[in-house]
């Protein structure tokens, strides 16, 4: 059953898809505790992403983006989000640690949600200066 205009089926995003993300262990096997400030920026990313999925534009917080380029500055701009949280805790966490923090917020299903529905569905028109991707 083809997916609703707009929008693409849940396999095909890129944050699903697991030849563009690579699995990442778990937050216990990392060594974070279950009550970290760390787990509660990725909780408060993810209640946020929650609030402002019916309509992102909205938000007085969410910026303007390129719908043609929506998808990709929506997961930017979470990831913003979630590095200002994780900076205000006070935590450093390593690499490997933070990298699961994004993994872990950007599969969150309001994220991916709000990037389909950033993400214009139709190219431009021939242009004289059309953007990188085309």
């Amino acid at each position: 059953m083809p997916a609703p205009a707009g929008q693409c089926p849940r396999d095909l995003r890129l944050v699903n898809n697991p030849q563009f993300v690579p699995a990442l262990p778990m937050a216990a096997q990392a060594g974070l505790k279950a009550d970290s400030p760390l787990d509660r920026a990725v909780s408060e990313t993810k209640r946020y992403a929650a609030r402002i999925v019916g309509d992102p534009g909205a938000c007085p917080m969410f910026p303007h983006v390129n719908e043609h380029n929506g998808a990709a500055e929506t997961f930017c701009y979470v990831q913003g989000y979630l590095a200002g949280l994780v900076a205000s805790s006070g935590q450093r966490p390593t690499k490997a640690e933070m990298d699961e923090l994004v993994h872990e917020t950007l599969n969150d299903p309001n994220v991916c949600d709000m990037a389909v529905k950033m993400q214009a569905d139709v190219k431009f028109l021939d242009t004289r200066y059309p953007p990188r991707e085309y």
